[in-house]
């Protein structure tokens, strides 16, 4: 099966981010936030990503993680009650074949990086919420306000409830 060089990008951002000393696991959840961010970003996955209860959403990306998954680089470890996404066991070999593409890609890979380094799982829920709002209902004619309007309307029914103040941080 083809494997795409920018999802084999989403797997470099999970590596730098494991390499660093200090930083959150990397879930399932906080996997599909960097799939959207860095997509947004313009790493060309080819995710189409849609409204869902937990910000951005992208269903194709299961299948993705199975390919990968099945090629050896990628794999999801079980950690307490969560299910954590590292880098496969064939991944250092097979990233080197990559180099040029992550090169070309690297300031998008290093931005991800360094939001996803700061985020933990709500945050990083609530900041792909805000630039999922802000990149396509807004397309940049909203103000702030009116994105953290938007953003807490499509909220609304979260529970617990989104932090309003939290929300217009990321805004």
């Amino acid at each position: 099966q083809k494997l795409e060089p920018a999802w084999i990008a989403l797997i470099e951002i999970v590596h730098r981010i494991e390499k660093q000393a200090y930083h959150m696991p990397v879930g399932r959840v906080i996997f599909q936030k960097i799939a959207y961010i860095a997509t947004a970003l313009g790493i060309p996955t080819g995710l189409i990503h849609i409204r869902s209860s937990y910000g951005p959403y992208c269903e194709d990306l299961n299948d993705v993680k199975k390919r990968l998954s099945n090629a050896g680089l990628l794999q999801e470890e079980k950690s307490g009650s969560m299910f954590q996404v590292v880098p496969g066991l064939a991944y250092e070999e097979t990233r080197l074949k990559y180099q040029e593409s992550f090169q070309k890609w690297d300031k998008m890979i290093d931005k991800t990086v360094d939001l996803f380094l700061r985020l933990d799982t709500n945050k990083a829920e609530v900041v792909a919420t805000v630039l999922f709002v802000e990149r396509t209902v807004s397309k940049g004619n909203m103000s702030e306000e009116d994105v953290l309007q938007e953003v807490m309307k499509w909220k609304q029914k979260r529970r617990p409830p989104l932090d309003k103040k939290e929300v217009a941080q990321a805004v």
